[in-house]
């Protein structure tokens, strides 16, 4: 998943829409499901609550790729369900080695509360299973904090039916030390009748003196360690 900046949603599916119709040679795909916890980098988006997702992806032979994704979140300043929309774009080569790269901008927009809405840039290392991504938002949330955000991805086969996936990263803000936090996800996967089941752990480690910010967000305590259990089911076309 950058402030007063247009929402992304309509635009970013609409983009999709036109990418796909102006070259053959895109690979398209997505899917929908839901979550029993809307998780993002550590912290609820749904305040704790199921949410429904819908995604979709596009990869073009050339390199390019796109896609986006809405999300029935609920943040904490929220009394009911909203949109929350995030498209992204970018460009990703693979080398002769096996090694590919990739860059790109990413959008997040929440419905009803503009203020929220952010940019990222991200550049990104691939090679077999693991990934490593680096992402900086000059405004992170609307909060008016420049931060960088570094993340390792891997995951590989635990049996013939099911798989195993994990998750280690790290939001650093500069300006704002309590606005940092370690995070992870480790998590099993197999697939059931067509439907893709997950189950995942989710935990960050958070900095802060407790108490609430401007925009309803539990501040930490320096030290603390959260953690969730997330189930989460989909469905591809």
């Amino acid at each position: 998943m950058s402030q007063s900046h247009r929402q992304p949603g309509p635009y970013a599916l609409t983009g999709l829409a036109c990418l796909f119709l102006c070259t053959a040679q895109a690979q398209v795909s997505g899917s929908a499901g839901l979550v029993s916890d809307h998780m993002y980098r550590g912290m609820s988006l749904s305040s704790g609550k199921p949410a429904a997702r819908l995604s979709l992806d596009i990869d073009d032979a050339s390199g390019w790729f796109a896609g986006g994704q809405v999300v029935s979140g609920q943040l904490a300043m929220q009394s009911h369900r909203t949109a929350q929309w995030l498209g992204y774009a970018g460009y990703a080569r693979r080398l002769e080695s096996g090694l590919s790269w990739e860059a790109g901008i990413s959008a997040y927009a929440f419905h009803g509360v503009p203020g929220w809405n952010f940019r990222e840039v991200f550049a990104g290392l691939s090679f077999d299973n693991y990934s490593a991504r680096l992402h900086y938002a000059p405004d992170y949330l609307g909060f008016r904090e420049r931060t960088l955000y570094a993340e390792l991805n891997g995951g590989g086969a635990l049996t013939q039916d099911w798989r195993y996936f994990w998750r280690a990263g790290y939001l650093s803000a500069p300006g704002n030390a309590d606005s940092s936090r370690a995070e992870g996800r480790l998590g099993i996967g197999t697939s059931l009748a067509g439907w893709q089941v997950q189950l995942s752990i989710e935990a960050a480690r958070l900095r802060g003196r407790g108490g609430y910010d401007a925009y309803g967000r539990p501040l930490a305590v320096s030290g603390q360690v959260r953690g969730k259990t997330v189930l989460g089911v989909a469905r591809g076309f």
